[in-house]
């Protein structure tokens, strides 16, 4: 981890005994199945105020056992690392009981509600020495890294301008937990925190300064779209936007004076063949990707941080910058955030 004063003391390359708290289906669907296909972890424990209904959901994971509260599975001696799905209201919290536990700890995106709320979450993992990474699954995806190895080679020459978007329909589904205020929700918070990251990935750093829009359907409700422009300085631009009122679509661009990378599929690409394309001089070429896992590449990542002390290379210094611009955006449009305050 960024600044970390300490490696932690776990070397052993038996594999990480996992625990999963609640029966989220980003959990039951994505990440259980990675750990259990991933080369060095394991499913041990689940954690579900509701057990019935996760013996159900996780039926394909019987060696799982199942607790009927979360704090048994951080308390559970048996484990080395907590996978935190819970809704972003709660992230905090329950990271830090685990990792004030001993527990390395992956929390679904994003991190937290702010960058001052990460940055308490990160103190907490350095004073405990456990490793703490947000599950940005798709940055582990070849994909991305080949799109980012050609920027950093210059393939495309100095990038000027970042386009990145990701949206789905959320209003058939009114009690949905992303649509709650009180949970901090919103279209920026769950897809919108995509095309952030991207950005920084690209640019290497947080930008200077934020314009933005947001749309909200009722007063005090989440934002149901949100439309922003980063300015990184010199020139360079990222132009986001995000919402839960458009069909299923995503799609990243980077622009370089002398090129242009763009990825149909960049953020959940699932298990299938996918593909990035370059434009030099009026030319299209293609690179094929052959399909991975990325949940399971993101996964083995960890294990092998945990198992080698190494820093994980999803670093928590770029997950707080990206917090920190997360709420520049709300704060340029005029939302009050956090919405809890």
């Amino acid at each position: 981890m960024q600044g970390m004063q300490s490696t932690p003391q776990q070397t052993t390359q038996n594999p990480i005994r996992w625990g999963i708290i609640s029966a989220a289906n980003i959990g039951v669907k994505a990440v259980a199945p990675a750990i259990r296909a991933s080369s060095n972890g394991k499913l041990v424990v689940i954690g579900s105020r509701n057990p019935q209904e996760a013996a159900q959901k996780y039926s394909f994971a019987p060696e799982a056992r199942i607790y009927n509260d979360y704090q048994s599975v951080i308390d559970d001696p048996n484990i080395d690392a907590i996978y935190n799905p819970l809704p972003n209201g709660l992230h905090a919290e329950w990271t830090i009981k685990a990792l004030q536990a001993g527990k390395h700890v992956l929390c679904e995106k994003p991190l937290s509600i702010t960058a001052q709320e990460g940055k308490r979450m990160m103190d907490v993992a350095h004073e405990h020495n456990v490793l703490l990474m947000e599950a940005f699954m798709y940055r582990f995806h070849p994909q991305i890294q080949w799109a980012l190895q050609q920027v950093r080679a210059g393939a495309i020459g100095t990038v000027r301008l970042v386009r990145a978007s990701f949206s789905f329909d959320i209003r058939s589904k009114p009690d949905d937990i992303r649509l709650k205020p009180e949970l901090s929700g919103g279209s920026l918070m769950d897809v919108g925190c995509y095309p952030v990251n991207f950005c920084h990935a690209v640019y290497g750093q947080m930008p200077q300064v934020v314009a933005a829009r947001i749309h909200t359907a009722t007063p005090g409700g989440v934002d149901m779209a949100t439309n922003a422009v980063l300015d990184y300085g010199n020139g360079n631009f990222g132009l986001i936007d995000c919402s839960f009122e458009l069909p299923t679509r995503q799609i990243a661009e980077i622009i370089g004076e002398n090129g242009t990378i763009t990825i149909p599929v960049p953020f959940t690409p699932g298990t299938s063949s996918v593909a990035a394309f370059i434009i030099k001089n009026g030319q299209m070429s293609e690179q094929s990707f052959e399909p991975v896992d990325q949940y399971q590449l993101e996964v083995e990542h960890f294990d092998h941080c945990i198992q080698t002390g190494q820093e994980p290379s999803f670093r928590l210094s770029e997950t707080l910058e990206n917090m920190a611009t997360i709420e520049a955006i709300y704060k340029a449009a005029g939302h009050k955030w956090p919405m809890t305050e």
